[in-house]
């Protein structure tokens, strides 16, 4: 496929990256040549410099030949209209990154479809949404739904404590309705097998019924507390904390905001209706001390600085927070910070990833979840009768060596399959794969009669 990426900050670098891996064959153009030397060192790609929502920047770029345009700039309305005239002009698909919630929000005014936009896509938004999940869910460090909410994936930390720690997969005795999918051990991902043995501090992936992930949760983690409703901090009111901020308060939970800018502060306390609003630097641990962090139950660091986040996070929990979590530029940090004590971190790009990679996959793909830095996906297929899969026992299946079927859902009922069991046409099929084995996996729910 034919791909042009506009925009090579962080967001259009890192979608490049995945895109590549998927087999595109990509073009970045950016308005400024040094961004563009520094993509073009790293990436295998073609590089433009100039203005995408020019006509002559498209027609050089191969608009008319391109299957997918993705703009992601800073700037909203340039992203909306280079979007728009690539439709125009014949790109099969685009999708534009909106920053602006009035943009992302059709209930009001639809500004996607006039435009002809297939997605659009809020990077701060999405994130929002997943570091709400982190609040309502405290023993999970991932979480995600699946099959309209039918089945659950979730990330746990094994505690030292767990039942479960020291054996092997075809030893430990789990409920109906739910397997271990795969794990993180150090810097090593992999599938679970039946000879995969537990250790503490392993980040085990369940997928699942919810009511079943719920209950086995607290195994994973004795100490891990029910959901109910807590006391969280949020630092910093840009738009991916004050929507976050939002989100808490509507679900009922005591929301503190600290914002260091006068204007974010004041225009925190006009949209939220009973959060504290706090003007100070989330930095500064006297500050911190002065307004009694250490009382939070959460604290989440989203103040659109990397080094301040983390900073801010680490203090929070060495004031006594009990779980905290920071919102990172760089996907790359994740893994690191998780390391010095951060809970959870999370990147908004590959928040982004999962969006965009549900779009540009073979096969009927209804969503893709990157964990683990994107070295897993979790893919949400819907079987088709023509794809190689359908219509055999899955036993007579040849599955990449690094990749699973978690469940399939059929008719509203959930099954986590066994080798007899036969994928229908129009069954819904959750499945895993390690980042190498995700090729091979798409291939066998492909449709061979169908053009990409």
């Amino acid at each position: 496929m034919k791909t042009i990426v506009v925009g090579a900050g962080t967001v259009g670098t890192n979608m490049a990256r995945f895109l590549m891996r998927e087999g595109h064959e990509v073009t970045i153009v950016d308005t400024v040549p040094e961004r563009l030397l520094m993509a073009e060192e790293h990436l295998d790609v073609r590089v433009m410099v100039g203005n995408a929502c020019d006509p002559a920047i498209q027609h050089e770029a191969q608009v008319e030949m391109s299957d997918l345009l993705l703009a992601v700039t800073e700037r909203d309305e340039t992203n909306l209209i280079c979007a728009y005239a690539a439709k125009r002009l014949g790109c099969k698909r685009v999708i534009a990154r909106v920053r602006q919630r009035f943009f992302y929000d059709v209930s009001e005014v639809n500004v996607r479809d006039p435009l002809g936009i297939d997605l659009l896509i809020s990077p701060e938004i999405l994130a929002a949404y997943e570091l709400a999940n982190f609040v309502d869910v405290p023993s999970a460090l991932a979480m995600v739904s699946l099959a309209r909410g039918r089945v659950q994936l979730r990330t746990l930390r094994l505690a030292e404590t767990s039942p479960f720690a020291g054996h092997p997969l075809r030893k430990i005795r789990l409920p109906e309705g739910m397997l271990i999918a795969g794990l993180r051990r150090g810097e090593e991902v992999m599938i679970a097998r039946g000879d995969t043995e537990l250790q503490p501090g392993d980040r085990v992936t369940l997928i699942g019924l919810p009511e079943v992930l719920e209950d086995i949760s607290e195994q994973f983690d004795p100490a891990a507390r029910d959901k109910k409703l807590a006391s969280v901090a949020v630092a910093g009111a840009g738009e991916a904390g004050l929507f976050l901020a939002e989100l808490l308060e509507k679900r009922g939970h005591d929301v503190t905001v600290i914002e260091r800018d006068p204007n974010r502060a004041q225009l925190a306390g006009e949209r939220l209706d009973r959060a504290k609003v706090l003007l100070g630097d989330a930095s500064d641990v006297d500050f911190l001390k002065e307004e009694h962090i250490d009382r939070a139950r959460y604290y989440i660091a989203a103040t659109g600085d990397d080094e301040n986040n983390i900073m801010s996070s680490l203090l929070a929990k060495e004031l006594g927070v009990e779980k905290v979590a920071c919102l990172l530029d760089r996907p790359d940090y994740t893994r690191i910070v998780e390391k010095i004590g951060i809970d959870v971190a999370l990147s908004p790009r590959i928040v982004v990833a999962n969006r965009v990679l549900a779009m540009v996959k073979r096969g009927r793909i209804r969503s893709v979840t990157l964990l683990e830095n994107g070295e897993m996906e979790i893919n949400e297929f819907e079987a088709v009768s023509r794809s190689p899969i359908t219509g055999q026992p899955l036993r007579d299946v040849t599955l990449p060596r690094e990749a699973l079927i978690g469940a399939v859902v059929r008719g509203g009922q959930v099954r986590i399959p066994r080798g007899d069991d036969i994928i229908r046409p129009g069954s819904i099929v959750i499945a895993l794969a390690r980042a190498g084995s995700a090729d091979e996996l798409d291939n066998l729910f492909a449709d061979p009669g169908a053009t990409r």
